[in-house]
């Protein structure tokens, strides 16, 4: 009976641990559950955190203080658990705006379930709202941007098959640039010159001025006028030189009746034909665009181990660059086929010119004589080595009420310094170092580069090495251990 008694003791223990352990992790579970749905308690494990979102985005998310709802008319389970990488990325971008700002509120709707939900937006919007749309809405100001799922993807199409694929994910560009657009108090917009150019498919200056937080307006100049309610307005790379007519309007907008206030920025490109009028517009300025190309003499300073016209330009330190953030002075930047520029003067009148981006005094010029005489030689010639300025500013100013007010015309000796090749690479400083400056020339306050990200290579992999130590640890380790255990209790046991 005293035995039967010391079994009924122990069976009755270890049938309450086994309740309570059994409990406990239903309850873990069950807490686990909410934490997740709450806090996001999944860890990245990829190379660059591609399931993250970067400290530029949280600091401005840091600074709404409005009521955002972001609405996403998916299914979230079906978002969640598909196969396609992306769109889990993209998912899990989607949730970190909400966790990391109170004021933003996130939504998923199934249109099928529930179709009527999105009517409440169409009284500030008269675009169509179908599955897939991501609305961003201002609930204080009632501002509201409509985008595509499709939008969060770089894609390209496979001509043999004409297929279309994802290559990788702009989901944070694309979501902070549509916060930026409906919580931005002085949105600004930037209008486009759809000029014949040479190299529009090597610059994706749309896509940064967009993804920071400018409307974008495309505007043909040889038969429209240039709104002058516009912030910026880009000349990129003409093939052929603009008339005097349109050189005029160029005038009429960056003098702005007196009043200044307006910025310009115009890229240059080694394939243009001669444009001495714009060549005139630009001398006034201060800033000649020189004939050539730019290259390196010091491999040290080459972007590209294989051309001597891919080469690292540095930014030039100077009371204008002050207040650009100290990593992104210290960055290179890379530049290729870049025509040189020349500083004409400092200052003259109410215009002051100054160099933003240098190359290193190893590099040189390489002018069309120079490579008919090489090409004809088979030597290479003699050159003049010194550092180039590949990026200048000029502003002219005057004084309205007794503040100065500043027209700025920004410079760059190759459009390719925009190359989404370029900005995408964390390495160089291309599309942070340009959208730094053209913040502080439209007099931005908040604005932020961010690259898009490759997903192809970025799921956590085991190798081999990995494989068997898990493979020892789970089949060996703790098998022994629980062994262990349970002879040190039956043992103890055993002795009482």
């Amino acid at each position: 009976m005293k035995m039967n008694t010391k079994k009924l003791k122990y069976g009755t223990a270890a049938t309450v641990i086994t309740v309570i352990v059994i409990a406990a992790v239903v309850l873990l579970n069950v807490i686990y559950a909410t934490l997740e749905d709450r806090y996001s308690l999944s860890f990245d494990l990829t190379p660059d955190g591609s399931f993250e979102i970067s400290d530029q985005t949280k600091d401005y998310l840091a600074s709404i203080n409005e009521s955002v709802e972001i609405c996403t008319t998916v299914d979230e389970h079906l978002f969640r658990t598909t196969d396609n990488i992306y769109y889990r990325q993209a998912y899990e971008v989607l949730k970190k705006y909400a966790l990391n700002c109170d004021s933003i509120s996130l939504n998923f709707v199934d249109m099928t379930v529930n179709p009527t939900y999105v009517e409440k937006y169409k009284q500030y919007y008269s675009g169509s709202i179908n599955d897939y749309s991501i609305i961003i809405y201002n609930q204080t100001s009632n501002r509201i941007k409509v985008i595509s799922v499709n939008d969060l993807f770089n894609t390209e199409i496979n001509y043999y098959t004409f297929t279309q694929s994802i290559v990788s994910s702009k989901a944070e560009q694309t979501l902070t640039s549509a916060l930026m657009y409906v919580t931005d108090p002085n949105p600004r917009t930037a209008v486009i010159l759809n000029a014949a150019s040479p190299s529009t498919n090597s610059s994706n200056i749309t896509d940064i001025l967009s993804g920071n937080g400018f409307d974008i307006v495309t505007v043909d100049p040889n038969t429209e006028e240039i709104p002058m309610d516009a912030d910026l307005m880009v000349v990129n790379a003409p093939l052929n030189d603009f008339s005097e007519e349109l050189i005029d309007k160029l005038y009429t907008f960056m003098e702005n009746d007196g009043n200044y206030g307006k910025n310009m920025i115009y890229l240059a490109n080694v394939t243009q034909n001669a444009t001495p009028n714009i060549d005139a517009f630009l001398a006034e300025w201060g800033i000649s665009v020189g004939g050539g190309v730019v290259g390196e003499t010091d491999t040290q300073n080459l972007a590209s181990g294989t051309s001597a016209y891919a080469l690292r330009a540095y930014i030039s330190e100077n009371d204008y660059t002050s207040g650009i953030p100290s990593e992104t002075m210290e960055s290179p930047v890379a530049v290729v086929n870049a025509r040189p520029l020349d500083i004409l003067f400092e200052h003259s009148g109410n215009i002051s010119t100054v160099s933003l981006l240098s190359t290193a005094d190893t590099a040189f010029v390489m002018t069309d004589e120079m490579m008919a005489e090489m090409q004809e030689s088979g030597k290479l010639p003699d050159f003049d080595t010194r550092s180039v300025p590949v990026m200048a500013l000029s502003n002219k100013y005057t004084f309205i009420d007794n503040q100065q007010v500043l027209s700025n015309l920004l410079v760059l000796g190759t459009d390719e310094l925009l190359n989404s090749t370029l900005t995408s690479q964390t390495y160089y400083n291309n599309g942070d170092y340009f959208v730094s400056i053209v913040n502080k020339m439209s007099g931005k306050e908040n604005g932020i580069s961010i690259v898009a990200k490759d997903l192809s290579g970025g799921t956590y992999e085991t190798d081999a090495a990995q494989v068997n130590i898990l493979r020892i640890v789970f089949m060996f380790v703790i098998p022994a251990i629980v062994a262990a255990i349970g002879i040190a209790v039956w043992l103890k046991r055993r002795h009482k």
